[in-house]
């Protein structure tokens, strides 16, 4: 009898043993010779399984499927017996497929002949009732609980009688519902609206600063650390064009002015309570990259005090119609040249090895050989190096 023709059998015993039926459970097959290998990155549906079973059987093939209660292909993996997996004998069997992925792969063995035997693992972990092989026939093996050692001996000792007993035998080794469920460990991507860290000094649309420590004193002195709270924006300094931002703290105000310019912004000036202070190194960066520096330092213009501002990042921003919200700094420009000592140092010795070996190459390609030699049988070459 082809398998097809008694593939529907159990669905009402199934039913009553699991409430739920799951998706996705891995199934492994064995026991044919002709055994067929399947991709194991598959996944198959319940009828693509029910088609790979049909053709492995035939009207003298007898069935044994081996029904976990949860099963899920982490238990294959992490199960384990101090070093050893618990499923020893499974993994000694040669010709078998493995299908990681099979939707309800019970919902397989349904309907209502009377060839299909349902046999009951008990807790002292003895069966039931005595499986006899019969042709065309089908027994559904029930495992209980989650010992999968003991299970796999099992298998492998009632595998061996009902082989020995009868050749034509086929092997299914699955589960009823998976013990991981997969939809609760999915991570599901959500459209969240960007936040600004609580530490950034921020002016909607307009002005994003962050510092770790901003310091002001004498230059090469004890410097005073510094906190601002708050930020605005002096309407009367800006445009379309300018910007200028207002930093203040428990008696401190910084004023930084920016300006815009051939898709450029700059930093034109910076006062701090009420002093002008200059950064010897101009800033002047594309208007949507944001400034970066570890160690950024202004200083009066009579080289005697200094503010010093630590692990900065800031980025003015001109909004126009139909941008997006400035809710987040751009790509960082650091204030770190791209050319430093080291990289110049490299470079130099570079070229110095460069130069040695090219003048030694060309030496060697230099070296010329006679082009006649002495014959012991013959006149012997003499040079003249007498003058005329």
């Amino acid at each position: 009898m082809k398998f097809g023709c008694c593939a529907a059998a159990l669905l009402a015993l199934v039913a009553l043993s699991t409430s739920a039926l799951a998706s996705d459970v891995p199934v492994f097959i064995w026991g044919k010779p002709s055994v067929t290998y399947v991709p194991a990155l598959s996944q198959y549906t319940t009828a693509e399984f029910s088609a790979l079973l049909e053709s492995q059987t035939d009207a003298g093939t007898f069935t044994v499927v081996f029904a976990e209660e949860r099963l899920s292909t982490e238990d294959l993996a992490q199960c384990k017996l101090k070093t050893q997996t618990c499923f020893r004998n499974l993994a000694k069997v040669e010709r078998k497929s493995y299908l990681p992925s099979v939707q309800e792969p019970m919902a397989t063995f349904g309907g209502d002949f009377e060839d299909i035997q349902s046999v009951q693992l008990a807790g002292d972990g003895s069966l039931s009732e005595r499986i006899v092989p019969k042709a065309g026939s089908i027994v559904v093996v029930n495992l209980s609980g989650d010992d999968f050692a003991s299970h796999d001996a099992l298998i492998d000792g009632l595998y061996n009688r009902l082989r020995a007993e009868f050749p034509n035998l086929l092997v299914v080794y699955t589960g009823k519902t998976p013990s991981f469920r997969y939809s609760s460990l999915i991570r599901r991507t959500r459209q969240a609206e960007p936040t600004v860290p609580n530490d950034v000094l921020q002016i909607p649309n307009t002005f994003m600063m962050y510092y770790e420590k901003f310091e002001a004193g004498p230059v090469g002195g004890p410097l005073t650390a510094v906190v601002f709270n708050g930020v605005t924006k002096e309407d009367a300094n800006s445009s379309d064009t300018t910007l200028q931002v207002n930093l203040s703290g428990p008696a401190a105000d910084l004023r930084i002015n920016f300006a815009l310019a051939q898709g450029n912004w700059q930093i034109m000036g910076v006062t701090y309570n009420q002093v002008p202070y200059y950064l010897r190194h101009r800033v002047d960066i594309n208007q949507h990259f944001s400034y970066r520096c570890n160690d950024m330092r202004y200083v009066t213009p009579d080289m005697k005090n200094e503010i010093v501002l630590t692990e900065v990042q800031l980025q003015p921003h001109w909004q126009v119609q139909g941008d997006a919200d400035f809710v987040k700094f751009g790509d960082a420009w650091n204030c770190v040249g791209f050319t430093t000592p080291g990289i110049l140092t490299g470079l130099f010795l570079v070229f110095i090895f460069i130069f040695i070996g090219a003048y030694g190459i060309t030496w060697m390609m230099d070296i010329r050989t006679m082009d006649r030699f002495d014959d012991p049988k013959g006149k012997t070459i003499t040079v003249n190096t007498a003058g005329d």
